[in-house]
Parts: C-alpha cells; sequence; structure tokens
C-alpha cells in the first residue's frame, strides 16, 4: 500500500522505526468493528494489527498516508505498551471533554493523535 500510494517506504520505515512495516498486519476492518467506530473513523490500530476501512482500502489515494498514520500508531503501542498507551490515549481524550471540548476537539488534541497526523503529513 505505501508504494502504491507513492510513499517512500525507506523514509517510512525511519519514520516508524524500529517498527517493521512489512510484520504489521493489515486488515480490511469488519463490519462488526467499524459499527462502533465514530463518524469520519477510517482504521484502527491494535498493538500490532491495523484494521482499515474497506472502502478507504480500495480507494487509489487514501490508504497510504493512512496506513503511516496507523503506522505511528503500531510504534506508540511498542514504546508504551498496551497499559500506557491505553492510558494515555484515554485519559488525555477524557480531559479534554472534562474542558468542555466537543468529543472530535478532543479527539484531535490527543498527542498520540497529533503526532501521528504530523507524520502522515510529512510524509504525504
Amino acid at each position: 500500500m505505501l508504494r502504491a500510494g507513492g510513499m517512500d517506504s525507506v523514509r517510512v520505515r525511519v519514520l516508524v522505526e524500529p517498527v517493521d512495516p512489512d510484520r504489521v498486519v493489515v486488515r480490511s476492518a469488519p463490519s462488526v468493528m467499524r459499527r462502533f467506530w465514530g463518524r469520519g473513523i477510517s482504521a484502527m490500530t491494535l498493538p500490532n494489527r491495523i484494521f482499515i476501512d474497506p472502502a478507504v482500502m480500495a480507494s487509489r489515494s487514501g490508504p497510504a498516508s493512512l496506513l503511516v498514520h496507523e503506522l505511528i500508531h503500531v510504534r506508540q503501542w511498542e514504546e508504551l505498551g498496551v497499559i500506557r498507551f491505553v492510558w494515555r490515549y484515554l485519559s488525555t481524550y477524557l480531559a479534554g471533554r472534562l474542558k468542555g471540548q466537543g468529543h472530535r476537539a478532543a479527539y484531535l488534541a490527543i498527542p498520540l493523535e497529533v503526532e501521528a497526523r504530523a507524520a502522515a503529513r510529512l510524509m504525504g
């Protein structure tokens, strides 16, 4: 998907190091999983698995940049471990909500998401 999207796989590998993108499982997200996703969600990363909306996987332009974003999350899972990743992700989201931010603003302000979006922009 990276090559098909015109991404420089060497640059991506450096960006997500020590994660090996070839060892990350990328799958089409099953419908049961997508039912729980909010609007605008195209993918979800669990420790070493990336689930992408089938419509996005089928498009020619979207998957590569999204894959870089999700590979950053794989690296974050690896660096932080499951408990710290989930704690950091949820606690910063909930802190935003408690400060009065709406769902979207709180989500966009999560530092783990900020980092992943910045990496995808850098590569895109």
